[in-house]
């Protein structure tokens, strides 16, 4: 009995024994099996973790992208979609409207009226005759007749009673149909200053008319190119005033031209403005009006680097750059940027209540507090998290570094202003006209709205009426301002 017993527990023994050889054999290849396991898991997360971070990099990007408008960054208001824009300018705490003090406005009677109707009855309801003392109250009707004036001249022929010769009468006209100086300006105003189509504008003098004058677009479209030609005078006097200006603005826009890329440029100041249209918009454009090269005042631009080529002093457009410092507070949270709009807004009211140059020493203390909120800048920036040296805030501060002297120019020159918004103003009606006319379809079509609409706004800057003018260049007699 207790024999078998041994022999059974021995042989249970050795089962178990083997049992657990087989589990160790099994517990080897499972750890083989997960140690794999863990190590294809570690590299799928390593692999996931930098597609997460290439993501989020991505799409930090696109929101950054996102959130440009024009508030914070140099895009157009036209890009801006239907988010609302919160306006730039500091509240001045001023209610609405007129202010307190101010002279209003009333109308006022016209000089020389071309008709005067006394209204004085001669007797009263009752019957009786009315004497009247001779004061009276004035008040005026206005308004204004489209009338077309044609003038037939007849050529007769005839034969002198005396000495039988042939007399040939020649009108002061050549064309069977000769249109007037004041037809082609009221076109020409149409185009340049209502920014109105030639299609359009055909229609409006056929309807002022009552379709009296039904006129061709090319005919409408000649007048444009022979007024051109006929500003050229005046063209040449605005590059020579341009050429010897202590102070210029350059800008410039994307138009169409037949349905391909063209550039328009502006060069101007206060009195003077130059529209040139190309098809580059680098320096080949430049070169091609002919003024930077030989330019030796300060140029006032939105940093356009090809610029920096011409050998005259630079100023930069610190508008932008106050879009860019909100950008920087928005999206980075820099503290910096807030106080270099301080110190920028600061010197911006300094330089513009004086008319000389401010002294030595108050700009020397403006260029030491700018050295130094750029300090303060750069060390913000090391001890961010995620420093990102190509990040827009770190090109910022190495662009306000390097163009120190250009950005802070306005201190320095009274004549220099604050930003570039003269070229943007004078740009502003060329986007209008892409916007309400469109494309221009010829060739030169682009050219000659440059010539004629450099022509009217120098007209306008001067304080000439853009009628007149339009009226004597036909006449051939251009305005030279």
């Amino acid at each position: 009995m207790g024999r078998n017993y041994e022999k059974d527990m021995f042989r249970h023994l050795e089962e178990t024994l083997l049992k657990v050889d087989l589990l160790m054999a099994d517990n080897a290849v499972l750890k083989r099996e997960i140690t794999g396991l863990k190590e294809n898991h570690e590299k799928e997360i390593f692999a996931l973790n930098a597609k997460i971070t290439a993501l989020e990099k991505e799409n930090q990007k696109l929101r950054d992208i996102i959130d440009k408008n024009s508030g914070n960054s140099s895009k157009p208001p036209s890009s801006d979609a239907f988010v609302k824009i919160q306006n730039s300018r500091v509240k001045s705490g001023k209610k609405p409207g007129g202010q307190h003090g101010h002279k209003g406005k009333v109308h006022k009677i016209f000089d020389n009226p071309t008709q005067i109707k006394d209204i004085k009855p001669s007797k009263c309801k009752c019957g009786g005759k009315v004497k009247y003392s001779g004061k009276y109250t004035a008040k005026q009707f206005v308004d204004v007749e489209f009338a077309v004036s044609i003038i037939e001249f007849r050529e007769h022929d005839g034969v002198c009673e005396c000495c039988r010769r042939k007399v040939k009468n020649h009108a002061p006209v050549r064309d069977i149909i000769t249109y007037g100086n004041n037809i082609k300006s009221f076109s020409s105003v149409l185009s340049l200053e209502g920014m109105v189509s030639i299609n359009r504008i055909k229609q409006i003098i056929k309807e002022l008319t009552a379709g009296r004058l039904n006129l061709s677009e090319g005919t409408i479209s000649k007048w444009n190119k022979d007024l051109s030609v006929r500003v050229a005078p005046s063209i040449t006097a605005i590059k020579e005033n341009l050429l010897v200006s202590p102070v210029n603005n350059k800008d410039e826009t994307s138009i169409r031209v037949n349905k391909t890329l063209h550039w328009f440029h502006v060069l101007g100041n206060k009195k003077y403005t130059l529209y040139h249209a190309h098809k580059k918009r680098g320096n080949d454009a430049d070169n091609a009006a002919g003024i930077l090269p030989a330019y030796s005042g300060v140029l006032v631009h939105d940093h356009l680097k090809g610029l920096y080529a011409f050998l005259c002093d630079h100023a930069e457009c610190n508008a932008h750059i106050l879009r860019y410092l909100k950008a920087a507070i928005e999206k980075k949270e820099r503290v910096w940027a807030e106080d270099m709009i301080k110190l920028l807004l600061e010197a911006k009211t300094v330089a513009e209540s004086r008319e000389n140059p401010l002294h030595h020493a108050t700009v020397r203390k403006f260029y030491r507090r700018y050295d130094e909120i750029l300090e303060r800048g750069r060390q913000e920036f090391l001890k961010s998290e995620k420093p990102n040296y190509n990040g827009e805030d770190m090109k910022l501060l190495r662009r306000m570094k390097k163009y120190k002297a250009e950005h802070l120019r306005f201190i320095s020159n009274p004549a220099v202003p604050f930003d570039n918004n003269q070229a943007e103003r004078d740009l502003r009606m060329i986007k209008a006209k892409t916007k309400i006319s469109g494309c221009f379809r010829a060739a030169d079509g682009g050219a000659v709205f440059a010539a004629l609409k450099s022509y009217t706004s120098t007209l306008r800057k001067n304080g000439h009426n853009i009628f007149n003018g339009i009226r004597t260049a036909f006449a051939g007699m251009p305005v030279l301002c």
